[in-house]
């Protein structure tokens, strides 16, 4: 680990990790163990203060001599963890395809990028609409030609399945501070697209085409939603 080597040059070091046994294996000569998320290291976005306490936290173990590896425990769980229950997941009209699922969306889509001045959606470089366009013509008529020369009909799809995740994802932050169980579980299990990505991901695994297979396997569905195989 790359802890030790900068060690061993005779500068302190300290690792912030979310998976303790990693931290236990590893061994790196000093860790701060947090019990967030994957992915949040810090805790909850657009919470700096929170953040600050953790690094501080974190940096504090840099003025301890380590003779021998060791683990601090963070004591404080993410606030955002916790379900707010004044959020109300968003009205997706019920619709049968992405296609009318992103247009009831949009108002919360657009209220969320003009309050936090940001979206992650982009990645695909191709309209919002068309990547909708695109996932609902993979139930209908399996992988099409990519709308982009430069990129293969796999990756766009993967693309445009994160764009619309993300579209999703933002819109739901538009009208509270949901924490993510809350978010991912609407998601996953009440929108037309959660559910059907949950599906196609079962018929890819068992494609012929191995790039496609993996995408499945491995790309698309958190583990905690993922059907049994």
């Amino acid at each position: 680990m790359i802890a030790h080597w900068i060690e061993q040059q005779g500068i302190h070091t300290v690792v912030i990790g979310l998976v303790r046994l990693h931290l236990e294996k590893i061994k790196p000569p000093r860790a701060l163990w947090v019990p967030f998320e994957l992915g949040r290291p810090l805790g909850a976005p657009r919470d700096a203060e929170f953040q600050t306490d953790v690094l501080l936290s974190a940096l504090k173990l840099i003025e301890t001599e380590a003779s021998q590896p060791f683990i601090t425990d963070y004591k404080q769980d993410d606030p955002r963890a916790q379900p707010d229950s004044d959020w109300t997941p968003p009205a997706t009209n019920d619709a049968n395809t992405v296609a009318d699922e992103i247009k009831a969306l949009q108002p919360l889509y657009q209220q969320h990028c003009v309050s936090s001045s940001r979206t992650s959606v982009g990645v695909a470089k191709i309209p919002i609409v068309e990547s909708a366009a695109l996932f609902d013509s993979l139930t209908e008529q399996g992988l099409a030609e990519s709308p982009r020369a430069d990129t293969s009909a796999v990756l766009i799809t993967r693309l445009a399945v994160d764009d619309l995740k993300a579209y999703y994802l933002e819109s739901a932050l538009a009208n509270g501070r949901p924490c993510s169980r809350q978010i991912h579980d609407w998601f996953w299990e009440q929108t037309c697209l959660g559910k059907r990505i949950r599906e196609l991901r079962l018929q890819w695994m068992k494609s012929d085409n191995e790039k496609l297979a993996a995408l499945g396997a491995r790309f698309l569905v958190p583990h905690r939603w993922r059907d049994p195989t």
